[in-house]
């Protein structure tokens, strides 16, 4: 007789078994005994094809190159120079020393103008070039030679000067031609109206006397002299001719140079010269 209940129990333990090993499976780590492992991926270079080899490397463009600035070299040299001819106007006492003056602020005026609008120092060089050319100016009026004299007439120049020789007392002792042959020192005196002259000049001019004349004297007393007429009075192109003057008493050692000369003039008395600058 067949008995089938055995073979039923066994496919239940045999069932059961499975259903057991499949729980434990889920429920833990997974076994990968069995599977395959996952590979790394490695990347094998790239070789480039023949044509891509052939082709030029792209090249960078080189930055955009920016205008160089100029260096201020010229600012600072038009600076030096003018220094430069800043100390030759505080000595000038000729028309030859303005006239280097003039060739100096004309050097500095040049480099002035060469400096560049992008340098940093472009707007003090353009208001140093305002300065400079009315220095050029005056130092251009100042070294102009005096006009022509000529036989009849004054000459009036815009300019002239007078170099200081030395001082007495104070007031400056000056050189002047007399007649166009002789020269003798005076003193400039701003207070004196008129000219006035020692008796030693007055013989070695060979003048006479045509008059008696009241003049007033620097303590204020009014003295009577002598006077004479001189052809001519003449300083560095300032000629006045016919000039009366007067004879100083035989106690007076020197000359004054008086008002009656540079009549029309503004005055400037520095320490080595004396500037005359016609109204």
């Amino acid at each position: 007789m067949w008995k089938p209940f055995p073979k039923t129990a066994t496919w239940i333990v045999i069932s059961s078994t499975l259903v057991l090993g499949n729980v434990a499976c889920s429920n833990g780590t997974p076994d990968t005994s069995s599977s395959p492992q996952a590979s790394p991926v490695v990347k094998s270079p790239v070789t480039p094809s023949p044509v891509a080899q052939r082709l030029p490397k792209p090249v960078a463009s080189p930055p955009e190159k920016q205008p160089p600035i100029q260096p201020d070299q010229n600012y600072e040299q038009a600076i030096d120079i003018g220094t430069g001819a800043v100390t030759i106007t505080k000595s000038a006492v000729s028309r030859d020393d303005w006239t280097l003056a003039a060739n100096q602020w004309q050097q500095a005026i040049k480099l002035l103008k060469a400096v560049p609008v992008k340098s940093a120092n472009h707007s003090k060089a353009q208001q140093k070039l305002a300065l400079y050319q009315n220095f050029l100016a005056d130092a251009k009026e100042k070294s102009t030679p005096p006009p022509k004299t000529t036989a009849l007439g004054d000459s009036s120049p815009q300019f002239f000067s007078i170099p200081i020789l030395g001082r007495n007392g104070g007031t400056p002792i000056v050189e002047v031609f007399f007649n166009g042959t002789q020269k003798f020192e005076m003193l400039f005196d701003t207070g004196a109206s008129g000219t006035l002259i020692t008796e030693s000049m007055a013989k070695a001019l060979r003048l006479k006397p045509v008059g008696i004349r009241v003049v007033r004297v620097a303590d204020g007393a009014a003295v009577a002299l002598p006077f004479a007429f001189l052809n001519s009075l003449e300083v560095d192109g300032r000629l006045k001719r016919k000039l009366e003057i007067a004879i100083a008493p035989p106690a007076m050692p020197i000359g004054l140079l008086g008002q009656d000369f540079f009549d029309g003039y503004d005055i400037t008395i520095k320490e080595n010269v004396i500037e005359f600058r016609r109204r």
